[in-house]
């Protein structure tokens, strides 16, 4: 709090910080406005209000490019708690209309009037236009969002429960934290995705990451700055590498620090430990170790070595069969022998689509070896 608005025919700027609503025949609005009783009425449009406390939520701001529909409706749950729902995500537009499948469930629309709730206690500045009507839309204060509303009390049944925390599982169905200026682009092709969430009403399923991206300088830049601004899919595959060069950092450090430690305790010679050093330091070899401590869904697997297949295939090229092979196989095909790619475009971009996907379930899968 409060809402700052300027309007077109004011010079100053007015901060607004109390919050009523008001509920009349055939009329139901929301109030903003300050003590001397100057603000802007927001018209309440869904078909429900609620009566529960608002401050037992809270809300969180996106932006998607994919799923930004009016129907783009989702329940969100929690890994550990898959029974219970843990709230609702949504774009703005339900909250403006009664003209989409969602108008008439009870429990949305108890999170519908939350929203409204919410939103308007924000702390904005918002610049409005002369409005011949006595009443403004949400979406004149805050423009296109997505708006996800959370239960402090399911999510207290959590261990450490932190919404960021959940930023990669998030970003996987193309949700990003709304920031100053918007930044989701329509990247790739997700079509059959899009279509897949649509069909079956999926749930947003949020899965609490093994490893803190806002631990690390660089992952957070990555997934906060790095990716969302470049639609080059080349510098995409490059940053993304970037990981797998972290962890394969990890893995060769252990592993050097336990022959070293066998040669100084005399369980190795001199010529077992360079030996051992250097296996240990072959970059085939480190992805594999890398790749094996995780899971990764059989169809993504399957989807991303069929593609690469295709490729080397089409460039009469040799690639080994394993997994980790092809992603070390298609590494050196970028980095030393892109002039034979570089026509390949459509093909590039689904493998690097698919190499993004596996580097998200990468870290939020991750287990350190010890």
């Amino acid at each position: 709090m409060p809402i700052k608005i300027s309007v077109d025919n004011l010079d100053s700027e007015i901060a607004l910080d109390i919050v009523e609503f008001t509920e009349e025949k055939d009329l139901r609005y929301f109030c903003v406005k300050n003590s001397d009783e100057i603000g802007i009425n927001i018209k309440y449009i869904p078909i429900d209000i609620s009566l529960w406390d608002k401050n037992r939520f809270d809300i969180y701001l996106f932006e998607n490019s994919y799923l930004n529909a009016e129907n783009d409706v989702f329940e969100v749950y929690e890994n550990a708690i898959p029974n219970e729902r843990l709230g609702w995500i949504f774009p703005i537009t339900i909250l403006e209309s009664n003209e989409n499948d969602f108008a008439r469930y009870k429990n949305l629309n108890n999170y519908k009037f939350i929203a409204y709730q919410k939103l308007l206690e924000l702390s904005i500045s918002v610049k409005l236009k002369g409005n011949s009507d006595e009443f403004y839309k949400l979406s004149d204060l805050f423009g296109d969002l997505i708006i996800c509303v959370i239960c402090k009390e399911t999510a207290q049944k959590i261990d450490n429960f932190a919404f960021k925390n959940y930023t990669l599982s998030l970003y996987k169905y193309g949700y990003l934290f709304l920031g100053d200026t918007r930044r989701s682009k329509m990247i790739y092709d997700r079509t059959d995705f899009i279509r897949e969430m649509r069909s079956v009403r999926a749930r947003v399923k949020l899965v609490l990451s093994n490893f803190d991206i806002y631990s690390n300088g660089y992952t957070k830049s990555l997934f906060v700055e790095h990716l969302l601004q470049s639609e080059d899919y080349i510098i995409r595959f490059i940053f993304l590498y970037q990981i797998i060069e972290h962890f394969i950092q990890q893995e060769f450090d252990k592993s050097f620090q336990l022959h070293l430690s066998n040669y100084q305790e005399g369980r190795l010679s001199k010529n077992d430990l360079r030996e051992r050093i250097n296996n240990s330091s072959r970059e085939r070899d480190l992805i594999r170790s890398v790749i094996e401590l995780i899971e990764f869904p059989n169809e993504v697997k399957v989807e991303f070595m069929q593609e690469c297949e295709y490729l080397f295939n089409d460039l009469k090229l040799d690639s080994k069969d394993g997994f980790s092979d092809k992603i070390y196989d298609f590494r050196n095909l970028i980095t030393h022998n892109f002039r034979e790619v570089a026509d390949k475009s459509e093909v590039l971009k689904k493998i690097t689509e698919i190499f993004e996907r596996i580097i998200i379930d990468l870290l939020i899968n991750y287990k350190e070896t010890k």
